[in-house]
């Protein structure tokens, strides 16, 4: 809201007082905020409740069958020291593998497990495949979970702001998953964060890390988007020098035969795609799985995750070519790139958090509606209802992720760049 600064002052034009204020005139911003405050103050404790007991839930569900998708990358990397490079893409030989190896630590044997990852992750993986598995596994998720909270920080620069971020991510139900599970979502988060969160100030350090990211390609989908809208081109040529590096260099290591064995499996009608679909693509939260789960058929589905991803793209680039503050228009980059993606797993949404908690940062400066924080929260919380296969309420993920990105939208007209 707008004051003028000639209430109650002298009009010179006039000669005559113009009229004073209406006496609560002042106090409505006051008024607001303390509002904002209390609302927030409540997400907070029944955030803070749900989120603890999502840790209780996923560490006794999870606990027959933990660190399953460690298992599979400590694994695969093990494989090029012991020499069985040219398997780690039979999705049936990895799983039997897997099986064998930690029979011990799983109440029942694995479904299909594949290793569907470019060969350059397999680069990033090999130091850690080097140590013990409890150890590497230890260090992978401390290491990456540290530099996803100095990424936020990027974007926070006083001690209330970098408390709510670091408090946030580490409570978020998606954070009890990625530990739970032994995944990466707190490595893709920390490169697409930390890339955007650096890249007015260090292009090509935020090319290099925006480069790396794309080991996992579809969470990259927007980024050349978000770059192009912004006219960043320093960062662009970067993370495509990036990219094209850790390509080179993979190849170096491992030979061309593992690209086109990739690429092959990503492209070509095959058995064990087909397979990964139902077990893995199915249990996930994308706009594709959620469509199946409400009855729609696969090329339904497939034409509801490309008018999905259409429009996450318009977000992108509308975001990023307007004065939006800098952490909103991530906010929208992170919550587009889940409802963009072909494959979400529930993990992924520590992306959701990292974003919902940007948005949250301004609801305690009492500039975001009282319908976004509500709906930044129940965006936080989305893990507790999916992956739609196990709890249909789920499928209104993709719907939650639109309304968000819509309500910090609305926000254009007030908002000012950093």
């Amino acid at each position: 809201m707008r004051f003028s600064s000639m209430n109650g002052a002298h009009d010179a034009s006039s000669g005559k007082e113009s009229d004073p204020a209406p006496p609560d005139s002042g106090a409505q911003p006051v008024e607001s905020a303390t509002r904002a405050h209390r609302l927030l103050r409540t997400l907070v404790v029944i955030c803070g409740t749900l989120g603890l007991l999502g840790w209780a839930f996923y560490g006794l569900a999870l606990s027959h069958e933990p660190f399953q998708d460690w298992m599979v990358f400590h694994t695969t990397a093990q494989a090029y020291y012991e020499g069985y490079l040219a398997s780690i893409y039979d999705g049936t030989w990895l799983t039997a593998r897997l099986n064998e190896r930690f029979a011990a630590w799983l109440s029942w044997p694995l479904p299909l497990h594949p290793w569907l990852y470019p060969p350059h992750f397999l680069l990033l993986l090999l130091p850690f495949g080097a140590l013990p598995f409890s150890v590497a596994m230890a260090f992978f998720l401390l290491l990456t979970f540290l530099s996803l909270i100095a990424a936020t920080w990027c974007y926070a620069h006083d001690r209330a702001g970098r408390t709510l971020l670091m408090t946030s991510l580490l409570l978020c139900p998606a954070t009890a998953i990625t530990v739970m599970l032994g995944q990466n979502a707190f490595l893709t988060s920390a490169l697409l964060i930390g890339g955007f969160g650096v890249s007015r100030q260090r292009p090509l350090a935020a090319g290099f890390l925006l480069g790396i990211a794309t080991y996992k390609p579809q969470f990259w989908l927007l980024v050349p988007v978000a770059l192009v809208a912004a006219r960043q081109w320093r960062v662009l040529a970067a993370a495509a020098a990036s990219a094209f590096g850790l390509a080179a260099a993979s190849a170096g290591m491992f030979g061309i035969e593992a690209w086109r064995t990739w690429l092959d499996l990503m492209i070509a009608p095959n058995d064990l795609f087909e397979a990964w679909v139902v077990e893995g693509r199915l249990n996930g939260q994308s706009v594709y799985a959620c469509a199946i789960w409400v009855g729609a058929s696969p090329a339904i589905a497939n034409v509801a995750q490309v008018s999905a991803a259409i429009l996450a793209i318009a977000a992108v680039y509308w975001s990023f070519r307007h004065r939006l503050a800098h952490d909103l228009q991530l906010a929208i980059l992170l919550a587009a790139t889940v409802l963009a993606a072909p494959h979400v797993i529930s993990y992924d949404g520590v992306m959701l958090a990292a974003a919902a908690t940007f948005a949250l940062r301004h609801a305690l400066q009492g500039s975001f509606g009282r319908g976004g924080t509500v709906l930044s929260a129940v965006m936080w919380l989305s893990p507790l209802i999916n992956p739609p296969s196990f709890v249909r309420l789920g499928v209104i993920t993709p719907l939650l992720i639109t309304l968000f990105i819509a309500s910090i939208g609305a926000r254009v007209g007030v908002a000012s760049a950093d």
